[in-house]
């Protein structure tokens, strides 16, 4: 199956809704979308994005996702989140819709738990908690590093963002990283280009800049060239995406991304 998007086709008081509803104005242009987002009524203060038309038969690997500013608004950005359902994966974000006040790394491992003992029964039957990604932008990058030694984490993405404590803590990581970063102008660019050099030099890992500032384009429709490299990573790392994978060996020159990277042969997709 052909996915003309990747690579190289430019392409805050709480309120819970019902555990089944589906959200209205669903987006992303994935062949399973639109992207969809509900409430759970075991899982409160989280927002769940779905793909609206999946096969039975289809896989979905998950992303959790931390909120920049920490902020407790899971639809904060929905934009790039129903683009990542509409390809296939269930998305959970820390806060409920709407929800105001903030986040913590601890409500990601809530994400986590929860979708790891739902995978397989009922409405996520098709989840495979075997391929977790943890990201986050801003105050949610740190919360989503956090998780990086959760043995169910398998990958992580920084979005404009570094580490406020522990700023040494990049030099233990193994897992994949990805580091996506709105260039000088970017508040978080210095430590996010602080961690990325802090990196082993076997830890599979790519960093792109483009000077757009702090968040770039994520609010743009489906996360614009931000949201494009998150999607192509989670494509390549849990699907072997083979076009997905070029975008960030040759492909990113078309978006203007400023990138190094290190031991990408490393990455053995998709990853378990």
């Amino acid at each position: 199956m052909k996915l003309n998007i990747i690579g190289f086709t430019v392409l805050s008081g709480v309120a819970f809704a019902s555990p089944v509803e589906k959200r209205q104005g669903g987006g992303g242009d994935g062949p399973y979308g639109p992207g969809t987002y509900k409430t759970e009524s075991n899982l409160q203060q989280h927002t769940i994005y779905m793909p609206s038309n999946a096969p039975a038969d289809l896989k979905l690997p998950v992303l959790v996702w931390g909120n920049g500013g920490c902020g407790a608004d899971g639809t904060g950005n929905a934009q790039f989140l129903q683009q990542v359902a509409s390809y296939g994966y269930i998305a959970i974000a820390s806060g409920g819709p709407g929800q105001q006040g903030g986040t913590t790394s601890a409500m990601m491992k809530q994400s986590i738990d929860w979708v790891t003992q739902q995978a397989g029964q009922g409405a996520y039957a098709n989840v495979d908690a075997s391929k977790i990604m943890a990201s986050g932008f801003s105050c949610g990058g740190v919360e989503a590093m956090d998780q990086i030694w959760d043995s169910r984490v398998k990958t992580i993405g920084v979005v404009s963002s570094g580490l406020l404590q522990n700023q040494t803590a990049a030099r233990s990581y193994t897992k994949p990283v990805i580091y996506i970063l709105g260039g000088s102008g970017d508040i978080a660019y210095a430590n996010g280009e602080r961690d990325y050099n802090a990196l082993p030099a076997g830890t599979p890992s790519w960093k792109g800049n483009i000077n757009v500032g702090h968040g770039g384009t994520l609010f743009d429709q489906n996360g614009g060239r931000f949201g494009k490299a998150g999607l192509n990573w989670l494509q390549w790392v849990f699907r072997g995406d083979e076009q997905a994978k070029a975008y960030f060996t040759s492909g990113y020159q078309a978006d203007g991304w400023q990138v190094q990277s290190k031991s990408l042969d490393k990455i053995t997709a998709p990853l378990k």
